[in-house]
């Protein structure tokens, strides 16, 4: 598996080694690399990405490895994001599901087999969110289990 995200303060690329651990504590071989080191894909059975919201939407250097990467035509992805907006109840989580996590599914060709929306925070790490990356990452993990039978 590939863990690939882009962060400005840390917090996603918090979320994306509590996935990687996850994931090699059940003996996942994974790779997390930050975005703009643009990795490469075509070892990848499963594709984590993962970005914050920021001005309105996730940072462009996701778009901008999707689109270098074909779309990521003929790739199982999984995509999560960290945003704020939750904090606002129900209708900013509703939000943030329906406008930003958009914005990340549009470019990708390849097909979307999860997505998740976690809580970001600024100064202190969430440690609900830790504990929720922790469960996405076995849910993952199950997926591409069952994928393989």
């Amino acid at each position: 598996m590939c863990v690939v995200y882009a962060t400005r303060r840390g917090s996603t690329k918090r979320v994306a080694e509590v996935i990687a651990e996850e994931l090699k504590r059940m003996d996942v071989e994974v790779k997390l690399t930050n975005v703009n080191e643009n990795p490469p894909v075509e070892d990848c059975d499963l594709l984590i990405l993962g970005a914050p919201v920021y001005y309105e939407g996730p940072l462009p250097e996701i778009r901008r490895f999707v689109e270098l990467h074909n779309g990521l035509k003929g790739k199982n992805v999984a995509l999560f994001m960290l945003c704020i907006a939750e904090k606002f109840g129900n209708a900013g989580k509703y939000y943030t599901e329906r406008r930003y996590l958009r914005l990340m599914v549009e470019p990708i060709v390849g097909e979307v087999v999860a997505q998740k929306v976690f809580e970001g925070w600024i100064f202190k790490e969430n440690l609900k969110t830790i504990e929720e990356a922790r469960e996405w990452a076995r849910r993952l993990f199950r997926l591409l289990r069952r994928e393989k039978t």
